[in-house]
């Protein structure tokens, strides 16, 4: 991809959206029950708001130049280990800047009222940091995909950092690291929701999708079922397989207690419009995550492949949801994951039909406060003009 290029193409959907309805939605004013028309700040609280504006993005800078200079350095399994200790330890949830709340912001999936349309991507199972990153300004967070038996995941080397034309992104091997059902249900049980949370299942036979479902529902808000990963052979050939796919959807949505997600490769794109959406579709499953890694061959790590995330997957997941938007219109709700690092990108995939926007890589390369500038970008473009 040449430099320049992602930005331009996210100009452009930017400032064209999908339907008259939606634009209408990005630019009217609030309005009274009597129809008088509300100002959204009142001037001393647009400078108040401005003021916070360039505090954010102040600090959004001073991580990026800790992440350039100091974790991008480090070997990354210590730069893991030291950013999933500073997010268990600092009471970061406890600050407001990291929070934008405002009734116009909320969506919903599934019947599920989100505060906001921005979801943090499955990558934690541990309790304590999903319970810091509930306070960090998203809508909803994903635990990450859990296995009916532990996993200790592929050896190291594991994850690459990778540097493009499109900016920082990484490369994982991960192989579904996590403690197992009976583990993680005992921590999650205990677990508030600040916001929803969305708990992640990945089978590997229907019995195992099933019995994952049944238990660990009830944990959560909504429940996602993983087929997208490319690291788990396994797992991800469950998208090569659209009518076992089919009768299994039907099988775990008969006992899950909670709105059905169902996690899609964007490895697959003409099966997924072909035969993996309409499977679901005709299995009940309404919710859609569109987007993963993208397998890519890594000498550097150790399965010799692994999934790649970042901006530079940008363009694929903006195309994946325009044309499967354009296909199947409302019949699905659409959560767009992939190569998300700024606020115009989270707001052209909003305008090109995704119902939410799920990310992680941009969590870590452009630090925790990304998500407060995306939803600072979300209601400046809702103000009248």
């Amino acid at each position: 991809m040449r430099a320049g290029a992602t930005g331009v193409v996210v100009a452009q959907a930017v400032t064209r959206s999908s339907t008259p309805e939606r634009r209408s939605k990005i630019n009217k004013p609030t309005v009274k029950a009597g129809g008088d028309i509300v100002k959204a700040e009142r001037p001393a609280g647009r400078a108040i708001l401005a003021a916070v504006f360039r505090m954010t993005a102040a600090l959004a800078t001073l991580y990026r130049v800790f992440y350039d200079g100091v974790l991008s350095r480090l070997p990354e399994p210590r730069a893991v280990s030291l950013g999933q200790t500073a997010l268990r330890v600092l009471p970061l949830d406890r600050l407001p800047i990291f929070r934008r709340e405002d009734p116009r912001l909320a969506t919903t999936l599934g019947g599920v009222r989100l505060p906001n349309p921005l979801i943090l991507a499955a990558q934690y199972y541990d309790t304590a940091i999903l319970r810091r990153a509930m306070g960090l300004g998203f809508g909803a967070v994903t635990a990450k995909s859990i296995t009916r038996h532990a996993r200790p995941g592929h050896p190291e080397p594991n994850l690459a950092r990778v540097r493009t034309a499109a900016g920082p992104g990484l490369i994982n091997c991960n192989g579904f690291k996590n403690p197992g059902l009976e583990a993680f249900a005992r921590d999650v049980a205990r677990l508030p929701h600040r916001v929803p949370l969305i708990v992640s299942v990945a089978g590997e036979s229907p019995e195992d999708c099933v019995e994952l479902v049944r238990r660990l529902g009830p944990y959560g808000d909504l429940v996602e079922f993983n087929i997208s990963s490319p690291n788990t052979k396994l797992v991800y050939t469950w998208s090569e397989r659209p009518a076992e796919l089919r009768a299994v959807l039907e099988a775990v949505r008969a006992v899950s207690p909670r709105p059905l997600i169902l996690k899609i490769s964007p490895d697959f794109a003409d099966a997924n419009e072909r035969d993996i959406i309409p499977a679901a579709l005709e299995a009940g499953v309404r919710i859609v995550n569109y987007g993963n890694t993208r397998r890519v061959d890594e000498p550097r790590v150790s399965q010799g492949s692994g999934g790649l995330s970042g901006p530079e997957i940008f363009l694929a997941t903006l195309a994946n949801v325009r044309r499967t938007r354009a296909r199947f219109g409302g019949r699905l709700e659409l959560i767009a994951t992939g190569g998300v690092d700024a606020p115009d990108k989270a707001r052209a995939l909003l305008d090109e039909g995704a119902t939410a926007v799920g990310y992680f890589t941009g969590f870590v390369t452009r630090g925790p406060l990304l998500a407060r500038q995306i939803l600072d970008a979300l209601l400046a473009a809702r103000e009248p003009r």
